[in-house]
């Protein structure tokens, strides 16, 4: 069982990308991270390093309030946007909570916002309206990494997967170039 605290809140996908390059510029504590990631303030700090910490990009929080970058969140802030793209699509298709939803979205056909809510709930002790909430989030991250999509009013896994989308536009541009 997950704590409340694994099951993210922090709906802006990029924003939580940008958590290990705002620590390696020198904003590490959460009121700092939050100003950094523009006008949000202390608490949306702390939701946001939370979600980069279930990412595994940065640690808990030090006895001075820092927020530590993980090994992996270092390199994570070096690569370019492209490569931060195919990393997190990674770590959404790895970690939980995002994991499990993808599972369910692939097993049931599709889910809407309740049938999400269902599956956070069976991974963390999550209050009804709490499950309801960070529903939204997961299904905004896996439609902002592309790995899913709604259609119907269902959100249902993404049918081929996006790195294999993106080689086919990267090979046909390289070919209309050689023209």
């Amino acid at each position: 069982m997950l704590a409340t605290s694994d099951i993210p809140q922090a709906d802006v996908l990029w924003h939580v990308a940008r958590v290990p390059e705002a620590i390696v510029r020198g904003h590490a504590t959460h009121e700092a991270i939050g100003a950094y990631l523009g006008a949000k303030g202390q608490r949306q700090g702390l939701y946001y390093a939370q979600a980069a910490r279930v990412l595994g990009l940065v640690g808990e929080p030090e006895a001075d309030g820092t927020v530590p970058l993980t090994p992996y969140g270092r390199a994570f802030a070096q690569y370019d946007r492209s490569a931060q793209s195919t990393a997190l699509r990674r770590l959404l298709r790895e970690q939980e909570p995002t994991r499990s939803v993808l599972r369910a979205l692939r097993e049931r056909g599709g889910l809407d916002y309740e049938g999400i809510a269902g599956v956070l709930q069976q991974l963390a002790p999550l209050a009804t309206s709490t499950a309801r909430r960070r529903a939204h989030t997961a299904a905004a991250w896996l439609v902002s990494a592309g790995l899913a999509a709604w259609r119907d009013g269902k959100l249902v896994a993404a049918s081929a997967p996006p790195e294999s989308m993106g080689w086919a536009i990267v090979r046909r541009r390289a070919g209309n170039a050689a023209r």
